[in-house]
């Protein structure tokens, strides 16, 4: 035995411990820049979603449920409002809202006192309807992540919640 420090057994496990923890530090550094960049692709798809979304390029079936989903969740929009709200140009909304009239889907109703105009307004079949909708992109979803265990996507939902702080930070 020469006495070194380094010689001792618990340093030269220390040493491996410490090139060990580097190892782990330097995957842990890959593994954060591999989730920003799969993020960051995940952005731009929002982004460019949002551009289709305005452009009106959207598929038929996507503008009708974004809209159903839209009056569902917040009663007695105006058209302008909607199409604010969906991110759709007011052309594009009423085209739709009155196609989906003529299905029975919506309905305009005069607001309450001292407010003018027509307000859209989902009917009973647009509530089935936004829920036959909602069950095919359920469907599609469960597809697109069958292969995936139910604990990566509860990770992976951990993670996308915590990463939405990055994105819009809190005030």
């Amino acid at each position: 035995m020469s006495g070194d420090l380094l010689d001792r057994p618990e340093c030269r496990q220390e040493g491996r411990d410490d090139s060990a923890r580097g190892d782990e530090r330097d995957h842990r550094e890959a593994s954060v820049e591999t989730l920003r960049y799969a993020l960051n692709g995940f952005l731009s798809a929002v982004r460019a979603d949002r551009v289709a979304r305005t452009a009106g390029s959207d598929s038929p079936q996507v503008q009708r449920h974004r809209i159903l989903v839209t009056l569902a969740d917040e009663l007695d929009l105006d058209p302008a409002t909607l199409a604010s709200v969906v991110g759709m140009p007011l052309n594009q909304v009423s085209g739709t809202l009155e196609a989906l009239g003529r299905e029975g889907l919506v309905e305009g109703v005069r607001p309450g006192r001292g407010r003018g105009g027509t307000v859209a307004r989902l009917t009973p079949a647009g509530l089935r309807a936004l829920d036959e909708l909602d069950t095919v992109f359920r469907r599609h979803w469960e597809a697109t992540v069958a292969d995936l265990p139910a604990a990566d996507l509860l990770t992976a939902a951990r993670v996308i919640s915590r990463l939405t702080g990055v994105i819009v930070p809190a005030r």
